[in-house]
């Protein structure tokens, strides 16, 4: 194997491994709001209690401070590679 067949093997698993990464945890993300929404609206048919919809919507606020986070990041490292001169 060349050393450049070997590189493009590196950067194809790490774009590989960072894409499976974020597929996962966005589908974690949904899962999480979706199960937030579902104890919500079993404590309004008063099959939850309040206890376990605070924990829920605790959870879902954590996963959306994290997912803005993660977009931040992702639009000043977009911005940062505009400004890089060719």
């Amino acid at each position: 194997m060349s050393a450049a067949n070997g590189t493009d093997a590196v950067a194809a698993s790490a774009e590989s491994d960072f894409g499976g990464f974020l597929d996962k945890s966005i589908s974690q993300a949904v899962d999480t709001l979706k199960e937030s929404e579902r104890v919500s609206l079993a404590a309004v048919s008063g099959k939850a209690s309040a206890q376990d919809v605070v924990r829920s919507v605790l959870a879902a606020e954590m996963t959306v401070q994290s997912v803005v986070a993660i977009r931040d990041k992702m639009v000043q490292a977009y911005q940062e590679i505009m400004r890089i001169a060719v």
